[in-house]
């Protein structure tokens, strides 16, 4: 397969848009190659099916993430400028993100998206923790913070915030999303001086 392939990437950013404002499941593969200018016939030299091109919406939206991470934490700022500009790139980047979008990838069975989302974004946890680790190390961080709750947490998120009751709290998945990223950041600093000694 051609993945530098032009239609490819159509195909591939058409369906990360629709997926993410109205989910995966009804949003159908002609409504894709329609918006992205393509045939059928075209697609299916890319893709076996629907959940196939999930999973390489997910990967391509993990690997945006991975990638903008990085470029915020090689700056030259200090780390809690750092965790401030992650909070500032996960706002951007959940803007119009859809209920519906979390709730296939993680209650959808027929699907099968959860298992991938999960094991690419363990990944991403990986690389997030050693950062972590150091700045706790460092005492830029509570020390007295155990990052596995953190990251057991993050790890239950995306189901959490599929639970209807949740949402009926809020207006967007955004400001859900936003609310639980305000809670980590403001949770893991130090709540005075001393404890950075």
């Amino acid at each position: 397969m051609n993945t530098n392939s032009q239609k490819y990437s159509d195909i591939l950013s058409t369906a990360k848009e629709l997926f993410w404002k109205h989910g995966i499941r009804r949003v159908s593969i002609e409504e894709v190659c329609r918006e992205a200018n393509v045939s059928k016939m075209t697609f299916y030299r890319f893709f076996s099916n629907k959940a196939e091109l999930g999973r390489e919406v997910i990967d391509k939206i993990i690997d945006e993430s991975i990638e903008k991470y990085r470029e915020i934490m090689s700056r030259d700022i200090s780390f809690e400028e750092k965790m401030k500009e992650q909070l500032l790139l996960k706002f951007e980047g959940t803007r119009e993100i859809s209920a519906e979008f979390i709730n296939d990838i993680f209650s959808n069975e027929k699907l099968g998206l959860k298992e991938h989302w999960l094991k690419r974004a363990d990944e991403f946890s990986h690389e997030v923790r050693q950062d972590l680790s150091v700045a706790q190390k460092q005492g830029i961080i509570r020390k007295d913070l155990k990052l596995d709750f953190v990251f057991y947490l993050n790890n239950k998120a995306a189901e959490i915030f599929s639970d209807p009751k949740l949402l009926e709290i809020y207006t967007s998945m955004q400001e859900l999303i936003m609310e639980y990223a305000n809670l980590v950041f403001y949770g893991i600093f130090p709540r005075n001086s001393n404890e950075t000694k």
